[in-house]
């Protein structure tokens, strides 16, 4: 079934946002952050399966973390080659310093110093060693935000990028603090569209998951 996005008025932006598809950090419940990882055959599989999905949605501007997964999946969803997709550095996953890479079983024995805020069934780390704060990563979101308004106000545009970057995305436009941002999970290839009037403010969202299996590889 195709999806249906909100249609944007005169002077309206239309800000879509994609979560990348599975790697291999996410497959083995590995800290992800800054590491370079490229999406693995489910993760190709399942952003294919989201193109699918969003044939026929014309955007006006692609924009992606510098990150292989993400800009993978910014080219499988929607066809656009490499040199047109928009690298923004902002866009980048939360860096986890020296918790990169590392089985988050090993985190209360390396690191003994490291608090977690429980969500649900997810586990943030507050105080990463060597990493970025939530209020860090928020405050790059707001500033990424005003950067695309700036470059892109009026268009249609595409962000592929991470799960804890997009939500304090989500959290910039929604007007939540930091940690409230935390409340919603995004799935890989997960789909979250945000209307904004002429000045930016948040008019409708709407969340599609895309991939539906992808429920198989929760957040931890």
């Amino acid at each position: 079934m195709k999806v249906e996005l909100p249609r944007a008025g005169s002077g309206e932006t239309l800000v879509a946002t994609l979560r990348h598809g599975l790697t291999e950090l996410n497959r083995d419940r590995r800290v992800g952050g800054r590491l370079d990882v490229g999406l693995i055959e489910e993760g190709r599989r399942q952003a294919e399966e989201a193109g699918r999905r969003l044939a026929g949605t014309a955007f006006d501007a692609v924009v992606a973390s510098p990150l292989q997964r993400a800009i993978e999946t910014a080219e499988l969803v929607t066809g656009w080659p490499r040199e047109r997709i928009e690298i923004d550095e902002l866009a980048t996953e939360r860096s986890f310093g020296e918790m990169e890479g590392i089985d988050p079983a090993e985190v209360p024995i390396r690191f003994p110093h490291v608090k977690y805020l429980r969500i649900g069934h997810v586990g943030y780390s507050l105080n990463p060693p060597g990493g970025e704060s939530f209020d860090r990563l928020h405050e790059r979101a707001h500033r990424f935000l005003e950067g695309l308004l700036a470059r892109h106000r009026g268009a249609r545009i595409l962000v592929a990028s991470h799960q804890n970057f997009l939500q304090q995305l989500h959290g910039v436009l929604r007007g939540r603090d930091p940690y409230h941002a935390l409340e919603d999970d995004i799935l890989n290839c997960e789909l979250n569209a945000f209307l904004l009037d002429p000045d930016g403010r948040l008019l409708v969202e709407h969340r599609e998951v895309l991939v539906p299996s992808a429920a198989d590889h929760p957040s931890f």
